[in-house]
């Protein structure tokens, strides 16, 4: 009888475990953005650490895997996020998010045709933006200056015009792409 109920007891942990894994990321779109659904407001990068080493295990044996490519540059959107890293001049934050950003353009050019790609391309370029939206004028010389408001333009130009894609392919919610839009101009 004690064994019988032990056994009952071992399978319903396993069964419970078994149903709190996740194979693969949970992803969200909420309002036209796109993040991962772990319940979390801020990024763990430890929790996704195994995930984020057999994606790059993956990519360095299989460059055009663009499962891969889609998500380690969610992961790395996720990682160098503005709410991950809220200080816009954080240099490996940029650097993180122009591998994303060549990430995210590669598995286009690979002809991946997923909608959260397209989602997750044009919330990169935002990131992006926003890492060049500081007033940094103090730490830079005229021909740094004017690189930086070129890069921004061009971010913002890129980022308005995927948003303006993803109201016309998604017309249901073609006000939060519009509300995502980049109004701002370089400081």
């Amino acid at each position: 009888m004690k064994r019988v109920n032990l056994l009952n007891a071992i399978l319903i942990i396993l069964l419970v475990s078994s149903l709190s894994a996740h194979a693969q990321l949970r992803i969200k779109v909420v309002y036209g953005s796109i993040g991962i659904d772990d319940g979390s407001l801020t990024p763990n990068e430890k929790k996704y650490a195994v995930l984020t080493d057999s994606l790059d295990r993956n990519l360095k044996i299989h460059s055009n895997d663009t499962t891969s490519l889609f998500l380690r540059a969610l992961l790395y959107l996720r990682y160098n996020s503005l709410i991950a890293k809220p200080y816009s001049a954080d240099k490996i934050a940029l650097e993180n998010l122009e591998i994303a950003k060549k990430m995210a353009e590669r598995a286009i050019s690979l002809n991946m045709k997923n909608f959260n790609l397209k989602i997750l391309r044009a919330q990169i370029y935002k990131e992006l933006i926003y890492r060049f939206a500081g007033d940094e004028s103090w730490k830079y010389n005229s021909k740094q200056i004017a690189e930086r408001r070129e890069l921004f333009n061009s971010y913002k130009e890129l980022a308005n015009k995927c948003y303006d894609d993803l109201a016309e392919m998604d017309k249901r919610n073609t006000y939060d792409y519009q509300q995502l839009k980049v109004g701002s101009i370089y400081p």
